[in-house]
């Protein structure tokens, strides 16, 4: 009998893995704890109907999706905007603003890549209800936190733009049909500069235009020194005034919470999903060598698209994958070790019953505590101890019972010390804090 592979595209985390990744899930939901955004927990399947509304022909056709024995047709969550959306319609209850996270896993059918999978795990940041430009300062500030929080700030860049602005200034030149334009612009940074202006004029532009936009789209420097440049080539018109003003306020806030110097405007930043309706950006590592490490915008009309009243929103997702490749490149990416506080080694069959109730008083005090359970001799239980990380092996005997003492060894250093049976717990914890 042949043996099972997993699918392309899908990992297993065995528990060395899995330890580390829980650190980094760990890392950035207390973050996101701090600004007081709260978790929820959201269905892995949803009406395929739910992503055709606004995400674009190219998400619903990279879903997992299939008809249920009800006729239905569904799909896998590829992300959790949508789902969120649906919500916020109808409920009429919720005080907003909402600032919801979750941290699960997504399914997109995509050709599988090192930083590309066709599972993999997100975690996706919203604010409903908030119109203003400090909500989307406090994304951008809980943007830059995790990434600090994570060490890899100093890695990577924040480039931001807004979407109205870049729509106005392809209008001033001409460009009637803009969607299939942002689309192009949208990978430019996967482009040199001669396949990116035909790619351009592929999607309708002249050659002139095409140069036009790749002169714009170069536009790019810290916020806070770029404004003159921005408003040089902002059209006139109600969108862009407001973009302008928008990004103003944004660098002041930015400026207050201290980070404005992280945040660079960059004309191509565009987002692919068609629901954004203004500020866009990505986090990009500073060497280029990876896809965005996270990215979000402002999507202030999807509510309203799922029959709920018009509610602004802004968001921000970080898939765990091109993470993960850059914190490996940073060498911050967690130990994938496992973590033991104790183990406690039968030396006998005969004092199965002392274990146990040490066994359990130890975990009563939050100690990571395992003893052996196959029957394993004294040698084979220290090796085990040892795979396993275990910092403190106590080892329980018959004779060291008679005379009230455990002998505890420390497995750094390959101390012993015996110990009053009733100072064990406190010994221990002692030497673990």
């Amino acid at each position: 009998m042949s043996v099972f592979q997993r699918l392309k595209g899908f990992r297993d985390f065995l528990p060395k893995e899995q330890r580390a990744r829980r650190e980094v899930f760990d890392t950035i939901e207390s973050v996101l704890q701090q600004y007081g955004f709260r978790e929820i927990d959201l269905p892995a399947l949803e009406s395929l109907d739910l992503y055709m509304v606004k995400s674009g022909e190219e998400l619903v056709e990279q879903t997992y999706s299939f008809q249920d024995k009800g006729g239905r047709d569904v799909t896998m969550t590829p992300e959790q905007t949508p789902s969120r959306a649906r919500i916020l319609a109808n409920r009429k209850d919720l005080s907003t603003p909402v600032k919801w996270y979750s941290t699960s896993k997504r399914w997109r059918y995509e050709s599988p890549q090192k930083d590309r999978l066709r599972e993999f795990y997100q975690t996706d940041i919203d604010i409903f209800g908030a119109d203003s430009v400090q909500a989307d300062a406090e994304i951008l500030a809980v943007t830059v936190d995790i990434m600090e929080a994570l060490d890899v700030l100093d890695a990577v860049e924040v480039l931001v733009n807004d979407r109205r602005l870049l729509e106005g200034i392809l209008a001033t030149h001409d460009v009637e049909d803009t969607e299939p334009v942002m689309q192009v612009i949208d990978d430019r940074e996967k482009m040199d500069a001669g396949t990116f202006r035909e790619e351009l004029q592929e999607a309708g532009l002249d050659q002139e235009q095409a140069e036009n936009v790749d002169e714009l789209t170069e536009i790019r420097g810290p916020l806070t020194e770029t404004f003159d440049t921005i408003q040089d080539v902002a059209p006139d018109g109600d969108d862009a005034e407001d973009a302008i003003a928008r990004l103003e306020e944004l660098r002041d806030a930015l400026e207050a919470y201290g980070i404005a110097d992280q945040v660079v405007f960059d004309l191509s930043i565009v987002r692919g999903l068609a629901y954004y309706t203004g500020l866009v950006f990505e986090v990009f590592d500073t060497e280029g060598e990876l896809r965005a490490v996270c990215g979000g915008g402002r999507y202030d009309e999807l509510v309203d698209l799922f029959g709920g009243k018009q509610t602004p929103a802004i968001g921000l997702a970080i898939g765990d994958a091109v993470l993960e490749e850059l914190m490996r490149r940073e060498d911050v990416w967690p130990a994938e070790a496992l973590q033991t506080d104790v183990y406690v080694l039968p030396v006998s069959e005969d004092v199965r019953t002392e274990v146990l109730e040490l066994v359990r008083e130890l975990r009563s005090t939050g100690l990571i505590v395992e003893t052996d359970l196959s029957g394993r001799n004294v040698g084979s239980q220290f090796d085990y101890a040892d795979t396993i990380n275990a910092k403190q092996v106590i080892v329980v005997g018959k004779r060291d019972l008679e005379n009230d003492v455990l002998t505890i060894k420390d497995m750094a250093t390959g101390e012993e010390e015996q110990v009053p049976v009733g100072d064990v717990t406190r010994y221990v914890t002692d030497r673990l804090q």
